[in-house]
């Protein structure tokens, strides 16, 4: 512990001195006195310890039992240890304002010292915004809402300023102050993006919205276009397997007029006959329906806009023969 921890550790045993004794007196005022005193020897400890945090919030607890202006000057001592300056200043400017005549003349000399060196570690903001109801906030800590009626206290060095608004973006400053020094904020504020995006897609109130005519939908010819891709595939699968088909039928009889032959080699012939002919003749109905797909989209669609010429329409399609497929149509 340093000579400077130590001395200020006992400072503080001695302004609390008072309120410990008075706890132990027939006449005690209640047992929170006790509790006071209590947390009030933790902080000492923990600020003995180097726990400054845990001092700090012992003391403010002890503070909040039993309001004894003596502890303040302990909170300030432990927020000074903290770099907390702007803290410190308050806890010693309200120290004297609640002590008044009953501080001792040497320590409101030292409480005065100390003060005037505080102050110049501590700047000022004068933080303004384009909007009012903002949360204004200082290093993550809210200190109002704008307008602001004074300038914001504040520790040396880098401070976060930052302001939110529901339906606006976050507006957010850094700026590194020094002691004694004001420094201007202005934080401007806009919609958010989503919010943004949708009162584009809305009307201004009393306006006249004038719709203009929808251009005629272009009829698709998708579905002319798979139709007749498919019919033609189908149409070379009828071919491919028409034609495999009268191969197998060519083979059945060659094994009939074969002799000697077997009854399996027969039944074999006869077996690869009849299934491509099944096969052929599915691909063949299967042509046939996918071009009547082929017919109707090639009516419905209407592929050109000027009128035809002629009140007869042209019809073309494939046609599944045993040979092979033909073309045919009316013009």
């Amino acid at each position: 512990m340093t000579a400077k921890a130590y001395s200020v550790a006992i400072g503080m045993v001695y302004l609390f001195a008072p309120v410990v004794a008075t706890a132990q007196q027939p006449v005690a005022q209640d047992s929170a006195s006790a509790v006071a005193a209590a947390r009030f020897q933790q902080g000492v400890e923990l600020y003995r310890e180097g726990s400054y945090e845990g001092a700090l919030a012992e003391f403010r607890k002890a503070y909040q039992i039993t309001p004894s202006y003596r502890v303040l000057y302990n909170i300030a001592q432990t927020q000074y240890v903290l770099h907390d300056f702007v803290g410190a200043y308050k806890s010693l400017r309200q120290y004297v304002a609640a002590g008044g005549a009953d501080i001792p003349a040497d320590r409101r000399a030292q409480v005065d010292d100390m003060s005037a060196k505080l102050a110049e570690r501590i700047a000022h903001l004068e933080i303004s915004t384009n909007v009012a109801g903002a949360d204004i906030r200082v290093d993550d800590v809210s200190v109002g809402h704008s307008p602001l009626s004074e300038a914001i206290p504040v520790n040396v060095g880098a401070r976060k300023v930052s302001a939110t608004k529901a339906g606006l973006s976050e507006a957010v400053r850094v700026v590194t102050v020094a002691g004694k020094e004001t420094v201007k904020v202005d934080l401007h504020m806009e919609e958010s993006q989503g919010l943004a995006s949708h009162r584009t897609q809305l009307p201004p109130t009393g306006s006249v919205i004038e719709k203009s005519a929808a251009p005629p939908a272009r009829p698709s010819h998708l579905g002319l276009v798979v139709s007749l891709s498919t019919t033609a595939a189908l149409a070379v699968g009828t071919g491919v397997f028409g034609y495999l088909a009268l191969r197998a039928q060519s083979d059945f009889k060659n094994q009939l007029n074969v002799y000697p032959n077997t009854r399996d080699q027969v039944e074999s012939a006869r077996t690869k006959s009849k299934n491509y002919g099944y096969i052929a003749d599915s691909f063949g109905a299967a042509t046939i329906l996918s071009g009547g797909a082929a017919l109707y989209f090639a009516l419905t669609s209407g592929g050109s806009s000027q009128p035809a010429k002629s009140g007869k329409a042209t019809v073309v399609g494939w046609a599944p023969t045993v040979g092979g497929m033909v073309l045919q149509g009316s013009f």
